[in-house]
């Protein structure tokens, strides 16, 4: 975790913590967007400081950032964790890597992993684009595919996958298929860019509510 102490004893504790912070050396609590504590299993921010200090970063020539990084002296990690009932702390995902969906954070691999069972995609990438519903900092999922060898996709056969590997949630409310996945020099994909082509009337658009 990002500027965090925090230790983990072998056999000690439930499995996938990664630990408490260090007695009377380390602060850490996970906190919602306002500020305020999240309780047991709530998903949030990890923030961490030395006990009884503030901590200060900062970035050169970038003041607000600096200041943003440890607001009210708290180290913002930018991890999204939760805390169990005993104190033990748990990584969720790196803020900004989930989609929120419904009240669930969705993680976008996770869905990707099925899509490529499917032998007729070659590549995927999925992103989220403003729900529908209007709900702040939420999303419907798109999920992009790449035909295999340049043949086509079954989109009737790829919800029927999503539906049966995932919770209702996570399956994607579009397919986008496209002739390649934009990425970057060192091969990540690059969603904004398909979020920009995204067209919920375009003819390579396929909506699960016509599937269902």
């Amino acid at each position: 975790m990002e500027g965090g102490f925090a230790h983990k004893p072998p056999g000690v504790g439930p499995i996938g913590s990664f630990g408490k912070p260090l007695q009377g050396l380390m602060e850490m609590k996970v906190v919602r967007e306002d500020g305020t504590d999240c309780g047991p299993g709530e998903a949030g921010e990890l923030i961490c400081r030395p006990v009884g200090q503030k901590t200060e970063v900062e970035y050169l020539g970038k003041k607000e950032d600096s200041e943003a990084k440890t607001r009210g002296g708290w180290l913002r990690t930018g991890d999204i964790c939760h805390m169990d009932e005993n104190g033990w702390f748990f990584f969720d995902y790196r803020k900004g890597g989930g989609l929120r969906r419904a009240g669930d954070f969705i993680m976008p691999e996770d869905v990707e992993a099925v899509l490529a069972e499917h032998p007729q995609v070659t590549d995927v990438c999925v992103y989220g684009i403003p729900a529908e519903s209007g709900a702040p900092g939420e999303s419907d999922i798109v999920a992009a595919l790449v035909p295999a060898n340049g043949g086509t996709i079954d989109p009737g056969s790829v919800f029927r996958l999503l539906m049966e590997k995932l919770p209702g949630n996570f399956v994607p409310s579009y397919l986008h298929v496209v002739s390649e996945i934009p990425k970057t020099a060192s091969e990540k994909n690059l969603d904004r860019l398909l979020k920009q082509e995204f067209r919920k009337d375009a003819d390579n658009i396929y909506k699960l509510n016509d599937f269902k």
